[in-house]
């Protein structure tokens, strides 16, 4: 699929493909909007995305050799044994082109993800008089860890490095965060990547994930063996290049899932 310019709508990314590709894409797709009319259908990620009640509900994308499919851990989580025959990570499945499409399969799992999406919807709306009892939120110790990290750096740096941590989580929500190596550090299964020291107002983002050497990207310098480096001139120039950062952490995420 060309990847410039990014498309803005489920049929201009559909549009991209190969006849052949896009039968397939279609198929999904259908079989989503069947199963789920109420959806409202976008480009999220960079790839077809469906939203129901508000929430996320599935995604798919096409490939070179498949057709990824994403309904969240829990989606995948449900269906474990039938998605057992592809290959699989957190949240996502690959159904190979060489194969028809699994729509019976698919269609199960959008309506559970429905049913997940209207339940939760549903424990969000309490009677009027009911008491609303109060309770302690969960200490989540990565995400102190990492408050704790930024209150130990200088102000301007902090404005920095903060800003690019904001637009990570947006481009990625699903992704975690922790301080290793001093510094924080996303990951998944796996160590991704770590912001690198910050000098010279240059903000960096070290890809430590074997992986990231078969992706290809301007923005990816160095010819380790096992890592690529990613160098912003302050948090704007980050900001404008927050589509393709995106794309290279979605594609890190989708090479780590095959392992």
């Amino acid at each position: 699929m060309d990847k410039s310019p990014a498309p803005k709508s489920v049929d201009q990314y559909i549009a991209g493909f190969t006849p052949a590709v896009k039968k397939q894409l279609e198929q999904v797709r259908k079989t989503i909007r069947d199963n789920a009319p109420e959806a409202v259908e976008g480009i999220s990620y960079g790839m077809p995305g469906f939203k129901y009640m508000g929430k996320p509900l599935v995604y798919f994308a096409g490939y070179e050799n498949h057709i990824g499919f994403y309904a969240t851990p829990t989606g995948h989580e449900a269906f474990k044994k039938d998605l057992a025959i592809y290959k699989t990570g957190k949240g996502s499945v690959q159904f190979p082109l060489s194969s028809p499409m699994p729509l019976a399969l698919i269609k199960k799992i959008v309506l559970f993800r429905v049913k997940e999406n209207e339940t939760m919807a549903a424990a969000k709306k309490k009677p009027a008089n009911a008491p609303v009892k109060k309770k302690a939120r969960p200490v989540n110790k990565y995400a102190e860890q990492v408050k704790t990290w930024l209150e130990k750096q200088d102000p301007a740096v902090r404005k920095e490095i903060d800003a690019v941590r904001k637009l990570i989580r947006k481009a990625v929500p699903a992704i975690n965060e922790r301080i290793k190596w001093n510094a924080p550090s996303y990951y998944t299964s796996v160590d991704l990547f770590t912001f690198g020291p910050y000098k010279n107002n240059r903000i960096l983002l070290v890809f430590h994930h074997p992986s990231i050497v078969k992706i290809k990207s301007p923005l990816l310098e160095g010819t380790f063996k096992d890592r690529r480096l990613v160098y912003f001139d302050g948090s704007g120039h980050a900001a404008k290049e927050t589509k393709e950062l995106s794309r290279i952490i979605h594609q890190l995420l989708e090479n780590t899932s095959n392992h």
